[in-house]
């Protein structure tokens, strides 16, 4: 039936009402942004390209028929997070869970800023949302520049004064740089009085994850995703890892019963089965091969197109051009080709940038057709 003479919006608020309850940052600030674009060739979110195999969904599906879908699931879903802190080595009670690595994101960084005795650095450029979040929740940021080669340099890095926070990726989207592994080593034990926040949602790709460090270093915490390498960006799983009464405090802010039955199913599966686990590793393998042979195509390309590749450590590579119309013209004939990239040039420190996910061998030929063509 259809209601739609009956549909009508609630009476509107002015900007004024609003400033009573809230900060002046978020009303001003835009929501994430998405490019809903359809076209044949998708290669704008860092997404795995290989969905999971019929044979893998079936098991999901036989296992959540057993389950009452009338009942809650486990609250915090501390079993799973035991088992995931197990599959990296720690004991109980490191791990939380949270609906992906967006979500545990911005839970960090509005727990461990509350005070405001230090600095909030953020790395620049690096995940927007990590800055957007901070302005909707009127959070200062002092940012934390990459170098000229869009490296991290800890000469660049802001004075770090007691009760501060560096959040920063690695690799880091979307330029794929990382912070080396002694780099924050010797960060975490010069500053035992700031708390560091290191995202690596594509640490599968990356050569060097920082979870050894936690052994020595109570002021770091990592948050990581089943969304990006392990191709279950629709089943909405994130993790923290850190010192237990650090866990502790951002358990009590995370809202229980989170993770809904399919999610709690699909990631057991990924970290028990077998098979799966197999499945993930060889597109990982494959991942990174498609990533090399991206790179080194682009780089031969660069010079008569006139644009930089950045090498990567992720499932992405950043394009730059010199200026904003150049890279404006490449950017629409990329799409016009039915592929399309993400334009990430308006973010801070990348004019002139275009940013690609890695994808199938054919579609990462279609993705090199249409530069050759620029």
């Amino acid at each position: 039936m259809n209601h739609d003479h009956d549909l009508f919006t609630p009476n509107q608020v002015s900007n004024e009402w609003l400033e009573q309850f809230l900060v002046p940052s978020l009303i001003a600030g835009n929501p994430y942004k998405i490019d809903t674009t359809t076209t044949p060739v998708k290669l704008d979110q860092n997404e795995n390209p290989w969905d999971w195999p019929e044979k893998i969904k079936d098991k999901i599906i036989t296992e959540l028929r057993k389950l009452p879908w009338n009942r809650y699931p486990s609250a915090y879903s501390d079993d799973l997070a035991d088992l995931v802190g197990a599959q990296s080595g720690l004991t109980g009670g490191c791990v939380l869970l949270g609906p992906g690595s967006n979500y545990l994101v911005a839970l960090v960084i509005s727990t461990f800023s509350r005070v405001g005795r230090g600095k909030v650095v953020i790395a620049r450029p690096s995940f927007a949302l990590y800055e957007s979040h901070c302005a909707y929740d009127g959070i200062p940021v002092d940012p934390w520049p990459l170098d000229a080669n869009m490296q991290y340099d800890t000469s660049l890095l802001p004075e770090l004064t007691p009760g501060s926070m560096v959040v920063f990726a690695s690799p880091n989207n979307p330029v794929g740089n990382v912070l080396p592994y002694k780099t924050l080593e010797h960060l975490a034990a010069l500053h035992p009085d700031v708390l560091f926040v290191a995202d690596e949602a594509y640490l599968e790709y990356a050569r060097e994850p920082y979870t050894p460090l936690l052994k020595d270093h109570s002021n770091i915490l990592l948050i990581r995703t089943f969304s990006k390498t392990l191709g279950a960006a629709g089943v909405r799983i994130g993790y923290v890892l850190g010192a237990p009464k650090l866990i502790e405090q951002l358990r009590k802010l995370r809202l229980p019963y989170m993770i809904n039955l399919f999610g709690l199913v699909a990631a057991r599966l990924v970290l028990e089965d077998h098979e799966t686990q197999k499945h993930f590793k060889g597109i990982v393998a494959k991942g990174i091969a498609e990533r090399e042979r991206v790179y080194e195509s682009l780089k031969s390309l660069a010079p008569e197109k006139g644009f930089q590749v950045i090498p990567s450590e992720a499932n992405f590579l950043l394009l730059k051009w010199p200026d904003h119309a150049a890279c404006a013209r490449a950017y629409r004939h990329i799409l016009a080709q039915g592929i399309l990239i993400r334009d990430v040039s308006k973010g801070p420190g990348l004019a002139g940038c275009l940013r690609v996910t890695i994808g199938t061998v054919d579609q990462n030929n279609l993705f090199l057709a249409a530069v050759q063509g620029i």
